[in-house]
Formats: structure tokens, C-alpha cells, sequence
């Protein structure tokens, strides 16, 4: 009975045991294989995570390496290259994140990539404005653009991509706390109850070991995996207990500070991270410790640099965070640090080149402007006196022509360590245009600055630029002007500057005129300055008129019918402007070539239907070409372009040229002449006498006519000196076999004179007062 009541008893008790080590057995398998299946979720997810995020940070980098690049690079193919990587790039940032958003986020994850969204868009529209000035070739703005707000509205993006980041690696280990607790639960389960089964059943428990074991390694393993993930993040991150002290450092921490994860554990963090501001100055406190005594995310910190034991710097952007375990306790914190050295290289070169001519290293216009606005403010603020120097080089184009651009650009290099030798270390030197220099003379009296600009001018004149067998000179003009509290805002007093500068190269160049507010000279030049909105207005609206004047053969009046075509400007109120009140504006300031093509359009548009009706008579047009149209190399075209458009006959228009034009484009005028006669057009050399030059240039120039200036005709009956020259002038066209025209004839004496002399044609007022040009564009008729 009581040997049946053991059995039953230890029927019972194995039965139990085994129970107990079923329900073990079940259990722990069940709860260990939930874990391990749950780490192993937790990091294959993070580990895709991770790596997308990081790709995007990737593509974002990269994009923006890209657009500095195309900043840099001045070949277009080059260029092109660059935008097909930056197009790339956006293409591997939008893949990754549109997988990043399919898998299963966080709502804090939702939220941050959301906002990682309409930042991108605000940053891609930026980027998208920055290629856009650079493909226009309008690089000042880009870079501007780029460096005030492309590279802030970057950085919003990569802070987010951080805290997306920073947020899945908190995750993740938090994941990790409460799974290996909720391991820590079972095993403990398992022990009590395996202790109560181990006298019962020791090779159900040795089985439970054994499983148990198994699990501890697949642990083992996905920690493993975790600590990979952190190593393969391009980011710094150090994590410390709760002492602020490291535990452990990944391999872009290792590899940034040049310590070791075994040689950094256990020591404080500045013992490893040695960092100092733009001053030099180490932080008042520890961003780890900071975070932990706060019990918060520290981000707030300014860029600081880190420093290697080896004297390497690298600039670093930080953020510090606590560790909490499953109950909010804080056991550690977690520092991330990011390598911005590429990118601040790159800011600060961008504002360098923002601010300096890439050429000479001096100061640009933009920033020239900027401390003259300052000098002007503190002038006004303080009554400091400040001198203002505008230098233009004279004959730096003969450089150019001569030897080309880069023995130019060799020039102003040597000049700018020239003028840095011989100026104040209080003084600024900056390079305003092509040939253009300016100085500020900061708390200098006007005469103090004359005396420092004689000896730059000196210096500049004792100065020979040799390249090559080449040996040259060059001077400069130079306009002063005081800056004191009633000098005006920054265009008043740079607009002065200008003007005198301008009058110093129209008194002769290669002097120094000082700016005062009653100069009658500067008075002119302005007055020549205000033509210039009404001669561009009357250009954009067709407000100029075609006049004309009849010249006829001296021997037999009629038998020709020529005449001289002459330009008039009608104002804002319908008045007819005369061409000697803007004429010498257009030339002062290049508008010449525009007003030529508006006449040569509208002579040919005439042309066209006189020419019908007039087929049979013997008739020739003038139209007169002036010197800067010569060095137009589009004008020959232009010109045979718009008689193909209205089918003139070319052998009815002579193109009038200056003497002292042809003479000062001697090379230029000769080829249009050439080209133009070949296709038909004759021309007549102006003013001839007025320029005083050799008649040797005849020889070089085929036109058919010689108009002679009328300065010697209209005295011609009272001055012999005049009469000589005219008569040599017409005797040395003849033998040239030119024809000769006589301007100014103002009455039958004259002409009975220039008869005489058998001068071939006569005009003025004596035979014909200009008329306008009537051309009835309903009727298709010229009247003349």
C-alpha cells in the first residue's frame, strides 16, 4: 500500500515534473524564440532604416558637392556632367525615401520624414533657382543665393535626416532594453522552475540549458548586428554611463578623434574629444553631462572645431542625448558629432569669392561698395574725413589687342602688388571693373590722399610691362573726390568719382582731377549722361527721323539726283532734337552702333520702293557709318543681311566714314570697305582735311569719294590758306582717281569757285536745305 502510494507519488511527481518541464520546456521555447524572432525584426528594420537614411543623407551631401562644383567649373560640358550627377543624386534620395516611408515608422518617425519632406522641397527649389543663374551665366547671384539661403535651407534638411537618425537608433535601443528584460524574466522563470524539476528529471533540464544557451548566442549575434549598425553610420557617436564617462566609441568617432574604442572606454569625454571654438576657446561645459543633468536632447551648441592630438582640425556640429532604460532611468547618454569640415571649406570659400575678384585677389566691386557705404555713414556720423580714388588705366586695351587677354590679365596682377606696396595698411584696394581700380582712403584729408595718389601715379608711369620682345607702357586717369558729410549717398559719391575720372582721360589722360560741385567740366559730363535714358527711350520706340540733304554735280546740277541721309531724334514732347545735341552722347557711351543699324533699317525700308519708281535715274544715297561701328564684327552682316531683306540695289548706297574715324580704325575700316564693295556698296572718306592725317591713307583705303571738310569750303573765297587746301585736296583725290564733294557751299560764289577747281559735287545750303523724309507707308512712295 505504501510502496503503490510512493509509485502514485512519484507517478504524480514525474507527471508533475514532467509537466513542469513541459510547461518549461514550452514556455522557454516559446518566449525565446519570440525574442529572438523580435531582435531580429528589430534590427533587420532598423538595420533597412539606418541604411536608407543614411543614403538619403548621402544623395543630399552629394547634391550639394555637386551644385559647388558646378559653381567652380567654367567648362559647360563640365557643367552638364555635374547637373546629370545632381539629377542623380535626387533620384537616389527620393528612392530612398519613398522605401523608407513604405516600411512601418513610429508616429514621431511619420512626423519628422514629413517635415524632412516640405524642407527638402523649399531646399530643391532653392537648388533649382542656384543652376538656374549659373546656366545664365549670372554666377554672382548664384553664389549669393546659395551661401544666404540654399546652404541654411540644406542644412534644416540634414538636421531633420539627424533626428530621423537619432530617433531610429533610440528605438532601437530601446527594442533592445525591453527584449533582453523580457529575456531576463523567462530565464529566471525557467530557473525556478528547473531547480524544482531538476531532482526529477535532469535531462529535462539540461535540454532547457542547452536551449537556453542557443538563445543567449542568437542574442549574442543580434547585438552583433546592432554594434555593426553603429559602426556603419558616417556619424561620430560616443556613448558614456551615467558619470559621463565612455563606454564606447564607433569606428567615424575612432577614426575622426585618432583614439581607439579600446583606448577611449572608461576615460572622460574631453580626454578624447578636444574641441575649441572659432576663437579657440575649449566649451564651458560637457554636452553629455549637460544632457544628463537636463534630461534632454542638447543641440543647441555653436560649430565647434575638434582638434587631433596630430594637429588636424575638423569642424563639427554636436548633439547629445540621454540613455534611459525600460523604466525612464537615465544609464548613460549618447554623443553624435558630424563631420562638416567639406561643407564649411566650401561656405567659406563661396563667401571669399562673393566678396574678391578671382583674378587679382583684391577686394570686388559688391564689397568695395559696402565699405564705401560704411566710410559714407561713419563720415556723416562722426565728421571724418575719407577720400574716395577712381583709377581707369590708360592704354590697357593695347595690351590686350597686342598680346592678348592673358597678358592683360598678367598686367593687372603686377599693377595690384604695385599699388598694395605704395598704400596705407588702413586703405582698401579693390578692382571695380576690367581695368577699373578703386581706393578708400579711410581718415585721410584730401590733400594727404593727393600726395599718396601722385607717387601711385608716378609708380604706375615708371612701371614697363614686358611679355614677350614686348615692352610696354601704361598710365591711368584718376578721379578724387572728398567724402566728408556733405558728400551724398553711395551713387552721388560714386558717380563723382566716375566723372572725373572721366574728365581726367578727356583732359589727356594720365592725370588726376579732383571733384568739385561747381567743375564745369563734370557739369557737361553730366549733361552728357542725362541723354542717355532719352536716346535708349527713343531707340526702344522708334522716336528718331530720316531727314535728307541733295548734293549735286558742279558741272551739270541736274543731271544727278544724290542726296546725304541725316538722323533727328523727336523728344517726348514731338520736337525734332537736332543730331549735334545727342550725337556726342551716343558716341561718349556706345550707342553709335545702335543708332547706325536704325539707319541703315530704315534708309534700305525707303530705298525699296524709291528705287521702283526711279529705276531709270541716275541716283545715289549716302549714309554715314561712325567709328565704333567699324569695330563691330556683326555690322558687315548686319548690313548684307538687311539688303538681301529688302532687295536694294547695294550699287545706290555710299557709306560715309570719317577721316578720323578710318585713321583710328585703320585695319577694321578697310576690311568693311573691302567686303562692302565687293558686294556692290560704294564709300566716300568724311571731313577729309579735318584730322590732319598723312594723304599717305588714301592709298590704303578704296573708297570712290572724297568729301572734303567744310571747315575749308565755307571760307574758301576769303581765306587763301583754305583755298589751298582745298585745291590740293581735290588735285590729290583726282590723281587717286576719287571724285571730290565740297560740304558747307552757303552760296553761288563758292560754287562758282569750286566749278573752277573742278570739284566733281557740291552740297549745303547754297544748293539744298534738309528735308525730312517722307515715307507714306500706305502708299509704299518715298517723296523726295
Amino acid at each position: 500500500m505504501l510502496k503503490q502510494q510512493v509509485n502514485a507519488g512519484l507517478v504524480i511527481g514525474f507527471t508533475v515534473a514532467l509537466m513542469l518541464m513541459a510547461l518549461i520546456f514550452t514556455v522557454g521555447l516559446t518566449s525565446m524564440s519570440a525574442i529572438q524572432n523580435r531582435l531580429k525584426g528589430i534590427a533587420e528594420n532598423q538595420n533597412v532604416k539606418t541604411e536608407l537614411t543614411t543614403s538619403m543623407r548621402y544623395a543630399a551631401r552629394e547634391r550639394m558637392l555637386s551644385l559647388y562644383r558646378m559653381l567652380l567649373l567654367d567648362d559647360p560640358f563640365e557643367r552638364d556632367e555635374e547637373y546629370l550627377a545632381f539629377n542623380r543624386f535626387a533620384l537616389v534620395f527620393m528612392t530612398a525615401r519613398n522605401k523608407l516611408q513604405e516600411m512601418p515608422l513610429s508616429e514621431e518617425e511619420q512626423r519628422i520624414l514629413k517635415e524632412q519632406g516640405e524642407l527638402t522641397g523649399v531646399a530643391v527649389q532653392l537648388q533649382e533657382r542656384v543652376i538656374d543663374f549659373v546656366y545664365k551665366d549670372e554666377l554672382a547671384k548664384a553664389k549669393q543665393l546659395l551661401s544666404d539661403k540654399t546652404m541654411e535651407a540644406q542644412e534644416a534638411v540634414f538636421r531633420k535626416l539627424n533626428d530621423l537618425a537619432q530617433i531610429q537608433r533610440a528605438a532601437t535601443e530601446k527594442a533592445v532594453e525591453k527584449s533582453t528584460s523580457e529575456y531576463n524574466r523567462t530565464r529566471n522563470l525557467m530557473y525556478i522552475f528547473g531547480i524544482a524539476a531538476f531532482v526529477i528529471v535532469l535531462l529535462v533540464a539540461l535540454i532547457v540549458i542547452r536551449r537556453t544557451a542557443s538563445s543567449e548566442a542568437g542574442l549574442f549575434r543580434q547585438k552583433e548586428k546592432l554594434q555593426v549598425t553603429l559602426n556603419s553610420i558616417g556619424d561620430g557617436v560616443i556613448t558614456t554611463d551615467a558619470c559621463g564617462m565612455i563606454d564606447y566609441i564607433n569606428q567615424a568617432a575612432a577614426q575622426l578623434t585618432g583614439v581607439s574604442n579600446e583606448k577611449s572606454r572608461g576615460r572622460n569625454l574631453f580626454d578624447v574629444l578636444t574641441l575649441v571654438n572659432d576663437e579657440g576657446i575649449p566649451p564651458g561645459v560637457n554636452p553629455v553631462l549637460k544632457a544628463i543633468d537636463e534630461q534632454r536632447i542638447v543641440d543647441d551648441y555653436e560649430p565647434m572645431t575638434l582638434v587631433r592630438e596630430n594637429g588636424e582640425h575638423y569642424a563639427v556640429e554636436l548633439t547629445a542625448a540621454p540613455i534611459k532604460d525600460y523604466d525612464g532611468s537615465i544609464i548613460g547618454a549618447v554623443l553624435v558629432f558630424r563631420n562638416m569640415t567639406a561643407i564649411r571649406d566650401m561656405a567659406n570659400q563661396m563667401a571669399y569669392q562673393a566678396t574678391h575678384d578671382s583674378l587679382t585677389g583684391l577686394i570686388n566691386r559688391v564689397e568695395f561698395e559696402r565699405r564705401l557705404v560704411e566710410a559714407i555713414n561713419v563720415s556723416r556720423n562722426n565728421n571724418e574725413e575719407h577720400v574716395l580714388c577712381y583709377m581707369d588705366l590708360d592704354q590697357f586695351k593695347v595690351v590686350n589687342d597686342t598680346c592678348g587677354h592673358i597678358a592683360g590679365d598678367e598686367l593687372l596682377k603686377q599693377l595690384t602688388v604695385l599699388l598694395h606696396r605704395k598704400i596705407r595698411k588702413s586703405d582698401t584696394l579693390g578692382r571695380l571693373g576690367g581695368d577699373e581700380f578703386g581706393i578708400l582712403f579711410l581718415d585721410c584729408t584730401l590733400n594727404k590722399a593727393k600726395q599718396i595718389i601722385r607717387v601711385l601715379c608716378n609708380t604706375i608711369n615708371e612701371f614697363r610691362f614686358v611679355w614677350g620682345d614686348k615692352s610696354f607702357e601704361v598710365g591711368v586717369s584718376v578721379g578724387v573726390v572728398a567724402i566728408n558729410q556733405e558728400a551724398g549717398g553711395l551713387s552721388e559719391v560714386l558717380s563723382a568719382a566716375d566723372a572725373a575720372c572721366f574728365v581726367a582721360k578727356d583732359l589727356g589722360r594720365n592725370r588726376i582731377h579732383i571733384y568739385q560741385p561747381d567743375d564745369q567740366l563734370l557739369s557737361q559730363r553730366r549733361g552728357e549722361m542725362q541723354w542717355l535714358p532719352r536716346i535708349r527711350n527713343a531707340l526702344e520706340h522708334d522716336r528718331f527721323q530720316l531727314y535728307y540733304q541733295k548734293f549735286v554735280p558742279v558741272s551739270n546740277p541736274d543731271s544727278e539726283h544724290n542726296i546725304e541721309l541725316l538722323v533727328r531724334m523727336i523728344d517726348e514732347n514731338e520736337e525734332i532734337i537736332p543730331p549735334m545735341a545727342f550725337l556726342p552722347a551716343a558716341e561718349r557711351y556706345d550707342l553709335m552702333p545702335s543708332i547706325d543699324r536704325w539707319v541703315i533699317n530704315n534708309a534700305f525700308m525707303n530705298l525699296k520702293y524709291y528705287q521702283v519708281d526711279n529705276v531709270n535715274s541716275n541716283f545715289m544715297w549716302t549714309i554715314n557709318i561712325s567709328g565704333q561701328s567699324l569695330g563691330d564684327e556683326y555690322f558687315l552682316d548686319f548690313i548684307i543681311g538687311k539688303r538681301l531683306e529688302h532687295q536694294i540695289d547695294s550699287s545706290r548706297i555710299c557709306f560715309e566714314i570719317t577721316e578720323t574715324a578710318a585713321v583710328a580704325n585703320l585695319t577694321e575700316a578697310t576690311h568693311l570697305i573691302t567686303a562692302l564693295k565687293e558686294e556692290g556698296f560704294r564709300f566716300a572718306l568724311d571731313d577729309f582735311g579735318s584730322g590732319l592725317s598723312s594723304f599717305n591713307y588714301l592709298k590704303h583705303l578704296p573708297v570712290d569719294y572724297l568729301k572734303i571738310d567744310g571747315s575749308f569750303v565755307k571760307d574758301l573765297m576769303d581765306d587763301p590758306i583754305d583755298y589751298a587746301m582745298v585745291e590740293s585736296i581735290n588735285q590729290i583725290g583726282h590723281i587717286l582717281k576719287l571724285k571730290t564733294i565740297a560740304e558747307f557751299v552757303e552760296n553761288s560764289e563758292t560754287l562758282q569757285i569750286l566749278k573752277e577747281l573742278k570739284v566733281d559735287y557740291a552740297q549745303g545750303y547754297a544748293i539744298h536745305k534738309p528735308q525730312l523724309l517722307n515715307f507714306e507707308k500706305s502708299q509704299k512712295v518715298v517723296q523726295l
